[in-house]
């Protein structure tokens, strides 16, 4: 399974701030926010960090097919600037991180030797919904690309937590993909 998340820093710069009194506490254990502070630049440590747990959690949904709001039972231990580990309830999750100045990404699955396509891109605002229906497009031109089915019969829909799935001639598909937006960016990863 695969989980993604895209963070637009500036859209976090602007709608969240993460140094209010109990956000640190709320969301991050105790190791993490001592790797918060202790670092040259927290404010992407904690989008790092965040989206890292995100992609965790969202394939934790897909496994059981419910939803919570937990962020501090997801612990992050980072191997590297941009690979780490993402613990919940004695499972891993392994994660890789794309960060810019503009965005940080990240993709998790549950095993080493997992492959993923990924792409993130730019949203233009003035181009929004055309856009983000553009990344849904792109994904299934992905999916129609690796599956080798005709693009017109493939359909993403969400089931009743909102998790989406691909449908192929009205079947759904055993296809392990995540998709992610914010602010001005979105991207998508599928399970190789």
């Amino acid at each position: 399974m695969i989980g993604n998340d895209i963070v637009d820093l500036r859209l976090a710069s602007i709608e969240s701030n993460w140094q209010r009194k109990g956000f640190l506490d709320k969301v991050f254990t105790k190791v993490e926010q001592d790797l918060i502070l202790n670092t040259y630049d927290s404010f992407k440590m904690v989008w790092l960090l965040w989206s890292m747990k995100e992609s965790a959690y969202k394939i934790y949904v897909q496994q059981i097919e419910k939803r919570l709001f937990a962020p501090k039972k997801f612990e992050c231990k980072l191997s590297s600037n941009t690979t780490g580990i993402v613990e919940f309830q004695q499972t891993e999750y392994i994660t890789e991180s794309v960060k810019t100045n503009n965005y940080i990404a990240t993709t998790a699955t549950l095993n080493y030797d997992d492959t993923v396509m990924v792409d993130n891109f730019h949203l233009k605002k003035s181009l929004y919904k055309s856009q983000h229906k553009n990344c849904y497009t792109n994904l299934k031109r992905a999916i129609s690309n690796k599956m080798n089915f005709p693009l017109n019969e493939i359909s993403i829909r969400k089931n009743g937590i909102g998790v989406p799935r691909v449908f192929f001639m009205d079947e759904m598909q055993d296809i392990s993909f995540s998709i992610s937006h914010h602010g001005n960016y979105g991207g998508y990863a599928i399970l190789n």
